[in-house]
């Protein structure tokens, strides 16, 4: 399951995975994430899957951050923390961090949700 809260007082989602995730909702969660947030200008994600079994292999990872890059738009600007505690899920998160190619997506993987929200919070 995968659950997202919008704060838009700072433009923060709260997204939380739980239980085994199958790269499909993965993908339909990537493609939805934006939409309807893209007034605006710089979004926060808190992606936090410490309670979650990611399905999904390297591949897979590649093109989750594929999908989250071609729907930023012209315009907005994300920094996404992923939250991962076991291995295999930090492994995968790291391969998207490699694998980003957009200067508008900043993307980093951290091991407890504190330093996710410190990092999200900071001023650039």
């Amino acid at each position: 399951m995968i659950n997202v809260e919008y704060r838009s007082d700072s433009n923060l989602l709260d997204v939380v995975l739980v239980g085994k995730i199958q790269f499909a909702q993965m993908e339909e969660y990537c493609l939805n994430l934006l939409k309807g947030k893209t007034n605006a200008n710089h979004i926060r994600i808190l992606e936090d899957a410490s309670m979650a079994e990611l399905i999904y292999d390297s591949d897979d990872a590649e093109r989750l951050g594929a999908i989250l890059q071609a729907e930023l738009g012209q315009k907005i600007m994300v920094k996404h923390a992923l939250i991962r505690r076991n291995p295999i899920d930090t492994a995968l998160g790291m391969i998207r961090v490699q694998n980003n190619s957009c200067d508008r997506y900043q993307l980093k993987v951290f091991s407890t949700a504190e330093n996710g929200r410190e990092w999200l919070l900071k001023e650039n």
